[in-house]
């Protein structure tokens, strides 16, 4: 039977992983840093990094492990967002969109890496063998975009840019906006497949 193991900086994911996966005898999780991985060279079939690069300071560092420990002719498959696309403005000058962009300011560590991987994969010694977009958009139900405009305002409020009247404010005008079915939210994101030669 085939084995995963999952690795993640935080332990409260972490944690939340264990629970999901309980039952599942061939599943475990840890602690760690995707830029120095504990794994000997050579040991996985299959190395995922699912909305991970883009916060990494670094991201060649985690390719460059994943290369090394995946066997000759292994795979890497990665999917991450185009986090400069990350949109709620319905128009030029739209104020939730300053959540937005504090959100890309103060929890990415490049909202455009997804724009260089195939040059970052190839730098590493990947062949890339294909990509795709996904676009992620909510709209009637918009629970994740709120959580981002609820996270841009209080960095913004944090940061003392604004006050705590106008982060209420833009809280609840992004809840005003999703009960009237006015809410726009949309994230792309790109997938792409990679083999180690061998």
């Amino acid at each position: 039977m085939a084995e995963a193991v999952g690795v993640d900086p935080s332990p409260v994911f972490v944690a939340k992983a264990g629970e999901l996966a309980a039952g599942l005898g061939n599943a475990s999780f840890e602690e760690g840093d995707g830029r120095g991985l504990r794994f000997g060279d050579g040991g996985f079939d299959v190395v995922v990094c699912h909305t991970v690069l883009c916060h990494v300071p670094e991201p060649e560092r985690v390719l460059a492990e994943a290369f090394r420990v995946l066997r000759p002719g292994g795979t890497l498959a990665v999917c991450d967002g185009d986090y400069a696309t990350t949109t709620v403005a319905l128009g030029e000058g739209d104020p939730l969109q300053d959540c937005i962009e504090a959100v890309k300011a103060g929890f990415l560590n490049d909202p455009w890496l997804v724009r260089r991987l195939p040059t970052l994969l190839r730098s590493v010694g990947f062949e890339l063998l294909g990509s795709r977009s996904h676009g992620y958009l909510q709209t009637d139900q918009p629970a994740y975009m709120l959580t981002l405009v609820d996270r841009g305002a209080d960095a913004l409020a944090s940061w003392g840019r604004i006050g705590p009247e106008l982060c209420a404010g833009l809280k609840a005008e992004a809840r005003r906006r999703a009960e009237a079915d006015e809410f726009f939210g949309f994230i792309g994101f790109a997938s792409f497949i990679a083999r180690k030669p061998g």
